[in-house]
């Protein structure tokens, strides 16, 4: 195997592995999102249950109690429809992410074993064309797997999505 070929195929394993840390990435940069909204989310709860926890001690009437109790069922209802919202924003982004992550690994593996194929069938090692084609139909299989992987991966995130956006979709009536 000739130098250029080698150094074809060290570049593509360092796309490769570049795209799948950029995928990580994008998948903790999602995690982080929603570790600081569930963050915000408790710290408001707490400084609300505080607040009506001494609006409820000061009231002097039954009366009062219970407008206290109908406003934060309100106020309960609109906070929980907030957040799921955000949560659905926050993985819609994820999930965008990652497609275009994952769009760009398979098309930099198509493309870097379309160019080996293509260099090894025009610089073949002299007296070794039965290795030679061996190497272009393996590859040429490997690249057509890549394909069907890519077009599987693209189905299940695409049926994730829909998952996750029907999911999102606030269930709290008001």
């Amino acid at each position: 195997m000739n130098t250029y070929i080698t150094e074809q195929i060290v570049a593509a394993q360092k796309v490769r592995v570049e795209a799948l840390y950029g995928f990580f990435n994008s998948a903790f940069a999602g995690y982080e999102k929603l570790i600081a909204l569930n963050l915000q989310a408790a710290k408001a709860s707490i400084l609300e249950n505080e607040a009506v926890a001494s609006e409820t001690l000061s009231g002097k009437d039954p009366q009062s109690f219970l407008e206290l109790q109908s406003r934060q069922s309100q106020a309960t209802a609109k906070k929980a429809q907030a957040y799921w919202h955000q949560v659905n924003e926050i993985a819609t982004e994820t999930r965008s992410q990652l497609l275009a992550s994952s769009e760009k690994l398979a098309s930099e593996y198509v493309r870097g074993t379309q160019a080996i194929i293509d260099n090894l069938a025009k610089n073949p090692p002299a007296g070794n064309e039965a290795i030679t084609a061996f190497w272009s139909k393996a590859f040429g299989t490997m690249r057509d797997a890549g394909n069907a992987l890519h077009e599987q991966t693209r189905a299940a995130a695409k049926e994730a999505a829909d998952v996750i956006d029907k999911a999102g979709k606030p269930v709290v009536k008001t």
